[in-house]
């Protein structure tokens, strides 16, 4: 892995929510969400005292939305389906190896 490789990586999960949407999509049997079922699984681990309160349902939707999954779709890390509302999970080793690299719920906090 270069360094520039794998700064853009650590770039790409040092959002927590980009965390979780990778970590809830990888857990999946076929790596696949809809939008609703994966805003659902976020917002209900969002609390983190270190961050402050969560965001609604409504505003963390808007942000996976407009800023997370458009982040990771231009890695190629998900595919976002609009028309369907399916997230998909396209494995990225690099990425991978970069979560795994930590151990328990370090990188996932806990609400």
């Amino acid at each position: 892995m270069s360094i520039h490789s794998l700064d853009a990586c650590l770039q790409l999960v040092a959002d927590r929510h980009r965390r979780r949407i990778i970590h809830h999509l990888r857990h999946e049997t076929d790596g696949t969400s809809t939008f609703d079922d994966l805003v659902d699984q976020i917002h209900g681990r969002a609390f983190d005292f270190t961050n402050g309160p969560p965001l609604d349902r409504e505003g963390l939707a808007i942000q996976l939305h407009h800023v997370h999954l458009p982040k990771l779709s231009a890695h190629g890390v998900v595919e976002f389906q609009h028309g369907s509302g399916v997230v998909r999970y396209h494995p990225d080793e690099q990425v991978e190896t970069v979560l795994d690299s930590f151990t328990g719920d370090v990188w996932l906090p806990n609400p």
